[in-house]
């Protein structure tokens, strides 16, 4: 692949800006809530489905995405999940243009923003494994160091870019979605010229990579299911709260623009710790310790009996600051001691991971949406008994022998 890492920064303005897109893009549009559900008068759970739609594409196409850039290249693959990201967003941009116009109904609104959803989740089911695959490609090994895990955190790291800028652009446009939009339709589309020039460039140097039939292990670790299990629970945790915060906080405020100001300064917050723990923090953690995992679980378990006892925006503010932490620094303990205990199926293994994780967002939304309609005034319990499962895997995943946990 030495042909990629001779692109240098063209490499840099094109494919990386994808994540980055995407995760702008997606987190505005969790931000933005209270003013959809107030604008458009769905009902939480309606909008809950919506917002959760794209994620049953991630669990079917990512694998597919990923054979196909494995058989055709990734250079030449990522060309296609651009054009679609772009339109996604450049519809979404339209029907809301056209909704706010015309006055659009409840059913319009649903029928029209499920349209733009179903094409976002074909698309963006490729940024993640297409992306993944570059980085590998662009990676050196240069007297035994190898910076593959660099550049795959830079992807990573371009996803929580993206999440915390999309919440800065929402407290700054609140009241002005329209040009809001305009500016995602602008991005969307310099991003795929760059894309395009790229691939076009690149991808006819790239080599078809011969399949192969090679049996794969039907069976799990023991270890593996529980991280499995924990992997699903970290993301349900996650849905549901980014989900049920935008109702909350318009009931909590008296106008949907306040609302929406509050939900976009905490995802902004949660963003920023994430993001800080992955530069910062998670090197220095002890990988093949699980022991750090049940602290972890600890911190999430109280941080969400916090939530039931108080009922203001500004201690919630705070409250998620120890839960951001917790989720940062515990998924990638349990995915790297996954890929311990399955040396030989790394692959296989941090694609069951990817299901599990994508699987989570959706049902914790759907959660969320569903729950809070019945008990408003108990949307706090949800998170306290999946914090209190992640901790019983925890622990026992510490009780399960070492010898089990890590066959490196």
């Amino acid at each position: 692949m030495a042909y990629i890492r001779k692109a240098g920064s063209s490499i840099i303005l094109s494919w990386y800006s994808l994540p980055v897109i995407m995760g702008i893009f997606q987190s505005s549009l969790f931000a933005a809530t209270p003013q959809f559900i107030a604008l458009t008068g769905l009902a939480t759970w309606q909008w809950s489905i919506l917002l959760s739609l794209p994620t049953l594409f991630f669990l079917v196409l990512s694998p597919r995405w990923g054979r196909w850039a494995d058989k055709s290249g990734a250079s030449y693959v990522i060309r296609y999940s651009a054009v679609g990201l772009s339109l996604s967003i450049i519809s979404f941009a339209i029907i809301w243009w056209l909704g706010v116009s015309y006055t659009f109904s409840p059913l319009v609104w649903f029928i029209a923003i499920g349209f733009s959803r179903i094409l976002y989740g074909i698309s963006a089911s490729g940024v993640m494994p297409i992306c993944q695959s570059l980085a590998l490609d662009t990676s050196t090994v240069k007297e035994g160091s190898d910076d593959s895990l660099k550049r795959l955190g830079w992807v990573s790291a371009g996803l929580s870019v993206g999440r915390i800028v999309g919440p800065v652009l929402l407290l700054l446009f609140a009241v002005y979605m329209g040009w809001l939009f305009g500016i995602f339709c602008a991005a969307a589309i310099v991003s795929l010229v760059f894309i395009s020039r790229f691939s076009v460039k690149h991808a006819p140097r790239r080599k078809q990579q011969p399949m192969t039939d090679k049996a794969e292990p039907t069976s799990l670790h023991p270890s593996i299911t529980l991280m499995l299990c924990m992997a699903f629970a970290v993301t349900l945790y996650v849905g549901y709260l980014q989900f049920v915060l935008g109702p909350l906080f318009l009931d909590w405020m008296e106008t949907s623009e306040e609302a929406t100001k509050l939900m976009s300064l905490t995802m902004l917050v949660v963003a920023a710790v994430a993001l800080l723990c992955q530069v910062f923090i998670v090197k220095r953690l002890a990988w093949r310790s699980p022991s750090i995992l049940s602290v972890l679980a600890l911190i999430l378990t109280l941080a969400s009996l916090s939530l039931g006892w108080v009922h203001q925006p500004l201690v919630i503010l705070i409250a998620v600051i120890p839960m951001a932490l917790s989720i940062a620094l515990m998924t990638p303990v349990y995915s790297r001691l996954a890929m311990a205990s399955s040396e030989a199926s790394k692959g296989q293994t941090s694609g069951r991971l990817a299901v599990a994780h994508t699987a989570g967002y959706p049902a914790g939304s759907l959660l969320a949406g569903l729950f809070y309609s019945i008990s408003p005034d108990y949307w706090w319990l949800p998170l306290c008994l999946i914090a209190c499962f992640i901790g019983l895997v925890s622990a026992r995943l510490q009780l399960m022998p070492q010898s089990q946990l890590q066959q490196s």
